[in-house]
C-alpha cells in the first residue's frame, strides 16, 4: 500500500474585484505533498504578487522550511527578489511610500511526510491563513487559530522587508501530527477560516456543505455558497482561497 492525495483548491476575489486583482494565492505539488496558502495585505505594496512568490516558492524550494531557522534566510531570498523586481519601476508618491514599507501576506504551508507505512505532517504559519485537519467530523489540529473571535484586524504578517524579518519570525507557529487514510486537511485565508469555525460552532451545516462542494471540484456552487454567506453578513467580503488535500491509500502494482 503507498500514500497518495487527492487535491482540489478554489480562490474567489471579493465583490466587484477581477480574478487578476485577487491578493490570495495557492500553490500545491501532490506528488512532493507540499501545499501552501497565502493572503496579501491589501493596504501593502504589491502584496498578490508577493502572495504568489510565498506558496510558489515554498512548494517548490529543494527542502520546504518549516523552522524559524530554515524560513528566515529563505525569506530573505523571496523578499530580495521582490524588491528587485520593483527598481526603475516609475510609480506616484502614494505608491513609492508604500513601496518603501514592503509587501504583507499571511501564510500557512503544509508537508506531509510518509514514514513506512505511517504519515506525519509538518506546518508553518504566519498570520491568519489556518490549516485544519479533520478526522470524520472531528477537528484534530487548528493552526495557528482556531476559534472565529481569534481573527483580528492586525494579526502578525510575512514581510519583505529584511529590517522586519526578525519580529515577523519571533511570531512564527510551527506544528506537527500524524494522519490516517480519510483524514482531510483545510488550507484557508482568513475570511474563509474565520466562517468555517463559526459555521462548525454553530452546527448549521454550511462547513460541511463547503467541504462537499470543493471536494468535487464544483467552484460555481462554491461561489454561489460565498456570494451567499456574504450578502448575510455571516462571512467577510475579501478574497478567498482554500486548498482541500484528502489522505488515500491504493494497493501497490
Amino acid at each position: 500500500m503507498t500514500w497518495h492525495v487527492e487535491t482540489r483548491h478554489f480562490i474567489l476575489p471579493k465583490e466587484g474585484s477581477t480574478p487578476e486583482e485577487c491578493e490570495d494565492a495557492v500553490a500545491f505539488d501532490a506528488g512532493a505533498l507540499r501545499f501552501a496558502v497565502a493572503d496579501g495585505a491589501t493596504e501593502a505594496f504589491d502584496a498578490g504578487r508577493w502572495a504568489a512568490r510565498l506558496v510558489e516558492g515554498w512548494v517548490g524550494a529543494k527542502q520546504s522550511p518549516l523552522t524559524a531557522a530554515e524560513f528566515g534566510p529563505w525569506l530573505r531570498e523571496q523578499g530580495e527578489w521582490l524588491h528587485a523586481s520593483w527598481e526603475g519601476k516609475k510609480l506616484s508618491w502614494y505608491a513609492e511610500e508604500k513601496r518603501r514599507a514592503g509587501a504583507f501576506a499571511a501564510f500557512v504551508g503544509l508537508r506531509l511526510e510518509a514514514h513506512g507505512r505511517g504519515l506525519g505532517w509538518r506546518a508553518l504559519a504566519l498570520g491568519d491563513s489556518c490549516l485544519v485537519q479533520r478526522r470524520g467530523s472531528e477537528v484534530l489540529a487548528a493552526v495557528p487559530v482556531s476559534q472565529p473571535e481569534a481573527f483580528g484586524s492586525t494579526p502578525p504578517l510575512v514581510p519583505s522587508s529584511e529590517p522586519l524579518m526578525g519580529a515577523a519570525l519571533a511570531r512564527l507557529v510551527e506544528a506537527e501530527g500524524r494522519a490516517e487514510p480519510g483524514d482531510i486537511f483545510l488550507l484557508m485565508t482568513d475570511a474563509l477560516a474565520a466562517w468555517y469555525f463559526e459555521a462548525l460552532a454553530r452546527r448549521v451545516g454550511t462547513a460541511e456543505e463547503f467541504d462537499s462542494l470543493l471536494a468535487a471540484s464544483d467552484n460555481v456552487a462554491l461561489s454561489d455558497l460565498v456570494r451567499r454567506e456574504r450578502a448575510a453578513a455571516r462571512m467577510k467580503d475579501d478574497d478567498v482561497a482554500a486548498v482541500r488535500i484528502a489522505v488515500r491509500m491504493k494497493a501497490e502494482g
